[in-house]
């Protein structure tokens, strides 16, 4: 396993994405709103908290701007039907609910436009659901 350290790759390194539906909440500390209708890992794998099979990576920061690891396929099979309305990031412990220690974070997903996108966010149960591009833009401190 590799050394977690302290830059956002290395904290998000082999982590995973849990899309949504409903209303994103007021911050990543709160406990996830509306149900979870799809987990994102890398190439539909089965993920394991704390283990880094199957996990996700985030590559390199070009112009502010962080991006999915080149090569990466990064696809869930739909849990239930619904419509993606939010999305959370884990770090590989997958810590979920309250909590004000745990490393992870929300953001907007859609077709296009969003820090997430994917080709349709109707999810249906037992369809794979693939994300296209990722593009979070960082702060320059």
């Amino acid at each position: 396993a590799g050394a977690r350290g302290g830059s956002f790759v290395d904290l998000f390194r082999n982590c995973v994405l849990d899309i949504y539906s409903g209303s994103q909440p007021t911050g990543a500390d709160s406990a996830e709103t509306g149900s979870k209708l799809v987990s994102i890992t890398l190439s539909s794998g089965a993920f394991t908290p704390g283990e880094d099979t199957n996990g996700l990576n985030f590559g390199e920061v070009s112009s502010g701007v962080l991006s999915k690891e080149v090569g990466e396929v990064w696809s869930g099979l739909g849990l239930v039907s619904g419509t993606a309305g939010w999305f959370r990031v884990y770090d590989n412990s997958y810590t979920t609910g309250t909590s004000t220690s745990a490393v992870r974070f929300d953001g907007n997903i859609a077709t296009s436009g969003a820090q997430f996108n994917i080709s349709n966010t109707a999810i249906t149960k037992d369809g794979t659901t693939t994300v296209d591009s990722v593009a979070l833009t960082l702060p320059a401190n």
